[in-house]
C-alpha cells in the first residue's frame, strides 16, 4: 500500500535527531479516551481532527505493529500499567468489544511542537481486554485486531424477502422466495 507523508515528516524522520511520540484514540461506549507516551496534555492533529491526548509517560506500552505482504489480519496490543482505579471501573463498564482503535506516531521538531500529520500506524477495532489487579499496581492489556479480520467472519445473510429488507428497505426482489420453495418445475420434456 502506497504511503503519503509531508516533507515535514519526512525531513524530521531523516534527520539526525529523530523526537518520536506514540499516540492511541479508543472508542469506547461512553466517551474516546486518548492517550500518548509522554508527560502532560498534548494537542494535536492526529486521524482528521484536533484532539487533547493526555501524557501516561513511560506506563503506555504498544507492542510491535508489523505488516505482511499476504492479505490477513495483523493486530496489536495497547498496555496500561499504574493506572487509576477511575480508569479501571470505566473500562469494566463501558462496551468496547468491536469498537474503533487507532495508533499514531508522531514527530516533535527542535521546539517540540508535535510535526502536522501524525502518521496513523494502526487502525482497527478493540478485541479482548484483560486486567491484571496487583496490590500496588493495575495492568489493562487490550487486544486490537486489524479491520482485515471482518474477511474471516462467517456472512449470516438468508437469501429471504425479511433479510432483504434489513439492507434494503423496501426492495421486492426476493418477495417471491418463499412461493419458489416447493415449486414444481419441469425442465427439458414437453409438457401438454
Amino acid at each position: 500500500m502506497a504511503r503519503s507523508i509531508t516533507t515535514a515528516f519526512n525531513n524530521a524522520v531523516t534527520s539526525q535527531v529523530v523526537r518520536p511520540l506514540l499516540a492511541c484514540e479508543l472508542e469506547f461506549s461512553t466517551g474516546t479516551l486518548r492517550f500518548w507516551n509522554g508527560y502532560g496534555d498534548l494537542v494535536m492533529t492526529a486521524g482528521g481532527s484536533s484532539n487533547t491526548f493526555t501524557g501516561l509517560g513511560d506506563l503506555m506500552n504498544v507492542s510491535a505493529i508489523s505488516e505482511s505482504d499476504q492479505v490477513e489480519a495483523v493486530g496489536a496490543q495497547l498496555s496500561l500499567t499504574g493506572i487509576k482505579s477511575s480508569l479501571i471501573s470505566a473500562a469494566l463498564s463501558a462496551n468496547y468489544t468491536n469498537r474503533n482503535a487507532s495508533i499514531f506516531l508522531g514527530l516533535f521538531d527542535t521546539n517540540k511542537a508535535v510535526i502536522a500529520d501524525v502518521y496513523t500506524l494502526f487502525k482497527g477495532k478493540m478485541d479482548i481486554m484483560k486486567i491484571d489487579e496487583g496490590p500496588e499496581t493495575a495492568t489493562i492489556a487490550l487486544n486490537l485486531e486489524n479491520r482485515l479480520i471482518v474477511l474471516d467472519r462467517a456472512k449470516e445473510r438468508r437469501y429471504t424477502h425479511e433479510d432483504q429488507q434489513l439492507s434494503f428497505p423496501g426492495d421486492l426482489g426476493f418477495e417471491f422466495v418463499p412461493d419458489l420453495q416447493d415449486k414444481e418445475i419441469i425442465w427439458g420434456k414437453k409438457t401438454s
